[in-house]
């Protein structure tokens, strides 16, 4: 069933998927094109996958542009919010759409470069039960890191003693049957839904390839007081509960 909103091709469910590359948006129509261009040269025709796009409720054209692409290609779905709901329950309602064996979760700014899937995939598929995440900071490769992300890393690491690199990444890839099966313990709230996985899942494998992290070049960034708020009731929620 095709809800409102939910431009989704029938004849795409049936085929086979082996990564749903679920990405987040929220007025990047500048970002669109370029990002599913990239994606196409990093994964095919090797790799089948389908992406999906949760909108936020943009104003700037960003829907225009997805419907425009889906009809060119069966493997675009797409799902608008109509209203800033935040970055964390966007990536669980593309969850709830996809099909693919494998879950990457991205931004959809061009930060993420997809060229790392086909890496992210290799280690994921031969080790079961894992997790792959793209990392900005496990080697001094020249990405910068901001005050809040300094603060978030070293409360994750040495409070949670979640030990890894980069916690708070919105790049990563895991087993959809492991995501569905976390989704009553994750809390969606503000945008750093990776944290949620790492301190409420076990992993027999935890992998951080580490990444080149892109400066925006079009758009604006959507890290606010507000998300900085949310961030901070989800680390004293975390801490609470664990």
């Amino acid at each position: 069933m095709i809800y409102h909103g939910d431009f989704i091709r029938i004849a795409h469910s049936y085929l086979p998927v082996d990564i749903s590359v679920i990405i987040p948006v929220y007025n990047e129509s500048k970002n669109i094109k370029p990002l599913v261009q990239m994606l196409s040269l990093s994964l095919r025709p090797s790799i089948k996958y389908e992406i999906i796009f949760i909108d936020d409720g943009s104003t700037d054209g960003t829907e225009d542009i997805i419907r425009a692409l889906q009809k060119k290609s069966k493997g675009i779905i797409y799902k608008n919010r109509h209203k800033k709901l935040g970055l964390s329950s966007a990536v669980v309602d593309g969850l709830r759409l996809a099909r693919g064996e494998y879950v990457c979760v991205m931004d959809g700014d061009l930060q993420h470069d997809p060229k790392y899937i086909p890496e992210m995939y290799c280690f994921i598929s031969k080790n079961p039960d894992s997790l792959v995440i793209g990392s900005r900071f496990i080697k001094k490769i020249g990405n910068p890191q901001r005050m809040d992300s300094k603060v978030g890393t070293f409360i994750c690491r040495h409070i949670f003693n979640i030990n890894v690199y980069d916690p708070l990444s919105g790049f990563f890839m895991l087993e959809r049957r492991k995501f569905l099966s976390l989704l009553p313990r994750i809390n969606p709230i503000g945008y750093k839904i990776l944290l949620e996985i790492l301190a409420k899942g076990r992993f027999s494998h935890i992998k951080e390839i580490p990444i080149i992290f892109h400066m925006r070049e079009q758009g604006s960034s959507k890290l606010d007081l507000k998300t900085r708020l949310e961030f901070l009731t989800q680390l004293a929620q975390l801490f609470f509960t664990r």
